[in-house]
């Protein structure tokens, strides 16, 4: 851990540090009628690279672009979330368990000791807790705005349950990562998917999913999980099982936006299928996936419906 501190602290330095009372301020980019100026980014890539290492491999202009993206998303998710929540009881949510995931990350094991961590950086607790509480109040409102538009076929799943059940008791299971991108056009696509493809080549997928994907995921270093046949589309279990281990897949279409997926292990365990449990699995699986598209959807939407002048 001290040698990543370390590592930061230099990276800072190159940087030129963050002085928020010099003469070099500069508005970078004005998202409606917020602004983001050149030492927010500079902030912004202190609270990233605090909290994901990984990402200092890229270079400085990399990380200052996923910077103020960063910081557009967040205040562009922010103005919609207050349009629909205007209750302080609801954008009050439960941090706990997503903060214990943020810092078990970094390997420390309370938030007392996280909290120790973040100063090194001059940074505090409720940094993270404002940007956690953005997340979450944006995942409830995509929730309360798209439940009604879940369409869930439980026949269908229940009927593929059936059908799982008499299969063979060995089940072949795959663990997989993920990293999930938009484009705007063919030329975005292109532009992003090399990226990706490079920075995979230099730096693993797991770094690269970390610093790429929109996926929740990419906080976990793109990990999904465990999945066997039923857990996953068919199009996307065809692919995975052609896969090698360590190799990934051409990007697939989902929504709004596109999918790479990466093999990381392969395992054959004896099947004991408690159907109901499955069941219930299986039907949040489904719903998380619809939630995730309308939220894409959602905020390309918006984004386009933003104010959005700079570089």
């Amino acid at each position: 851990m001290s040698k990543i501190i370390i590592f930061i602290y230099l990276f800072i330095s190159l940087l030129g540090g963050i002085s928020f009372a010099d003469s070099n301020y500069k508005i970078v980019v004005k998202v409606n009628d917020q602004i983001i100026s050149n030492h927010d980014i500079e902030r912004e890539v202190v609270y990233l690279s605090a909290l994901n290492p990984k990402i200092l491999s890229i270079s400085k202009n990399e990380i200052q672009k996923i910077a103020k993206n960063s910081l557009i998303r967040e205040i562009v998710k922010e103005t919609e979330i207050l349009k629909h929540f205007n209750n302080d009881n609801n954008l009050s949510p439960d941090l706990t368990n997503p903060m214990k995931n943020i810092y078990s990350r970094l390997n420390i094991s309370t938030e007392a000791e996280f909290n120790d961590y973040l100063t090194k950086f001059n940074l505090e607790l409720e940094n993270v807790r404002e940007k956690l509480s953005i997340e979450l109040n944006w995942n409830a409102m995509i929730y309360q705005l798209y439940k009604n538009k879940i369409n869930i076929d439980r026949d269908k799943i229940k009927e593929n349950l059936e059908l799982e059940s008499t299969d063979s008791k060995i089940k072949k299971m795959f663990l997989i990562s993920e990293i999930v991108f938009t484009a705007k056009n063919k030329e975005g696509f292109d532009s992003i998917y090399q990226k990706i493809v490079d920075s995979i080549e230099q730096k693993g997928f797991k770094s690269t999913a970390t610093i790429y994907s929109l996926s929740d995921t990419a906080q976990f270093d793109g990990k999904i999980g465990w999945v066997g046949k039923g857990d996953v589309s068919k199009e996307i279990y065809q692919n995975i099982y052609n896969l090698k281990i360590n190799e990934f897949s051409k990007p697939l279409k989902i929504g709004a936006g596109f999918i790479i997926i990466n093999l990381d292990a392969v395992k054959e365990e004896e099947q004991i299928i408690n159907l109901e449990k499955k069941f219930d699995s299986m039907v949040s699986k489904e719903m998380n996936r619809q939630l995730t598209q309308h939220s894409s959807i959602h905020y390309k939407k918006i984004e386009k419906q933003s104010f959005i002048y700079g570089d």
